[in-house]
């Protein structure tokens, strides 16, 4: 008897397996297509195996997520965390499950940061949101070592001159009702490639404009780009300069 593939019968049909070889070929293949699409949909050229800017030895970061729906929570996870690990020597990552929750473990683990590193760097992915307020009572010559605040947040942008005054060297935010994701989405990636901020708050901008475009295309009006960019545009104060490879004094 000799051996042969296994096969499937369907009516008169018979469904032979993938060869292992052609298997294994579009296993290797189509992760690079898809993500060969979203490159090619957001509208830049940034490949996660792009090098790291130099000085990671001297940054760590602090993201905190709002409590929102799984789906929410899990995406910006996985876009998030993967850069904060490559391009900070350390970082920490929260989730809340319930307003106010993580305060105690997001001040406890910021204080570590600023103990340890001279440059910290906060991405505050929330909605309206005073995580200011975890921050104000610990010491001021940590506070200083504060280098970048990003802030998701609606209604956010007026915080920033208060996180100046707390020790921080730039921030950015949003100015009302905003639609930040399409912000962050490029502004992260460029930030953590090397850009200034200034760089990367208008390379953010623009890519936010071009999908805002696109989605009122798309919806034949129902969303407007320029009403969304109004409410979503966002601004930067502090060190325009800032590049993620320069270490705060």
């Amino acid at each position: 008897m000799t051996d042969q593939p296994p096969q499937d019968t369907i009516g008169n049909h018979t469904r032979r397996p993938m060869r292992p070889g052609k298997a294994l070929a579009v296993s290797l293949l189509l992760p690079c297509l898809l993500y060969g699409s979203v490159v090619l949909l957001a509208g830049d050229r940034l490949f996660v195996f792009s090098k790291t800017p130099p000085g990671r030895e001297s940054r760590a970061a602090l993201a905190i997520r709002d409590d929102v729906i799984p789906f929410f929570k899990w995406g910006t996870l996985l876009f998030t965390r993967q850069y904060l690990r490559k391009h900070y020597a350390e970082s920490w990552y929260f989730t809340q499950a319930s307003k106010g929750d993580c305060r105690e473990e997001f001040a406890s683990a910021l204080k570590q940061a600023l103990e340890n590193y001279p440059a910290v760097d906060l991405y505050l992915l929330a909605h309206t949101n005073h995580y200011i307020r975890w921050v104000k009572d610990l010491p001021e010559e940590l506070r200083s070592r504060i280098r970048f605040v990003y802030n998701t947040g609606c209604h956010n942008e007026p915080q920033g001159k208060d996180w100046l005054a707390l020790g921080a060297d730039a921030y950015i935010g949003h100015p009302g009702v905003s639609e930040s994701p399409f912000f962050y989405f490029f502004l992260l990636r460029h930030w953590l490639h090397g850009a200034t901020l200034e760089e990367a708050l208008a390379l953010g901008n623009d890519g936010m404009h071009l999908k805002f475009r696109q989605l009122e295309w798309t919806t034949f009006g129902r969303f407007q780009a320029e009403a969304l960019m109004k409410e979503s545009r966002a601004s930067v104060v502090g060190d325009v300069g800032l590049r993620l490879g320069d270490t705060a004094p």
